[in-house]
């Protein structure tokens, strides 16, 4: 059977996961950037010159994961955060942190070279507003770069539950999804902004479900 759960479920499951199985929350965050680093790869993605755009939550540690794990592979990996420090989440600022004290450059202006990929580790599957102000400059700049585009887990922007676009969405080449595909990546127009998906596993329980 294959799910196609949404934000809420998907959230629950990964409460559970974390509360009940006792599976910490950096754990998953560590596995999700190693998937997303090693299906990329294997998809021939060049990483010579890496750009991952991070928010504030999960998915924004997720993607300071990325940049680091890239870093220990030889390659070129730098970070633009978007989001704001005062609503860090506690495993994003930890990722984040060891990222700088790895060296990693991290951007808060764009940057003004060009990159070979974009991976975008903006807003998880629990957005539900309408995207507005910088982080809608911030994606339509994304969108506009003429380079491989990727997505940790949905792209920022998607409605996870219905498929439909926030304002604005940032168009993935490839999303690559933790544990499942979100039912708003196979919905339209989602879908057409998620690219190839690729679910992976990352030791979310999906006894949950």
């Amino acid at each position: 059977m294959r799910y196609l759960p949404n934000g809420a479920q998907m959230k629950a499951a990964d409460t559970y996961t974390i509360e009940k199985v006792g599976i910490p929350s950096l754990v998953l965050m560590e596995r999700a950037a190693l998937e997303t680093v090693r299906v990329l790869k294997d998809r021939g993605v060049d990483f010579s010159d890496t750009l991952v755009v991070c928010g504030s939550g999960n998915n924004g540690g997720d993607g300071f994961a990325a940049a680091r794990i890239l870093k220990e592979y030889g390659f070129c990996a730098e970070v633009l955060f978007v989001g704001q420090d005062a609503s860090m989440s506690e495993e994003c600022r930890t990722q984040k942190q060891i990222a700088e004290r790895l060296g990693i450059s991290v951007f808060t202006d764009f940057p003004k070279k060009e990159y070979t990929v974009i991976i975008d580790a903006v807003f998880g599957v629990g957005l539900s507003r309408a995207i507005e102000g910088r982080y809608h400059t911030v994606i339509e700049w994304m969108n506009d770069k003429k380079c491989e585009k990727a997505a940790i887990d949905i792209p920022s922007g998607i409605c996870a539950e219905s498929g439909r676009v926030l304002g604005i969405a940032f168009r993935a080449d490839i999303t690559v999804s933790m544990e499942c595909v979100k039912l708003g990546c196979e919905l339209f127009p989602g879908k057409l902004y998620a690219g190839e998906t690729v679910s992976v596993p990352i030791g979310i329980d999906l006894f949950f479900f």
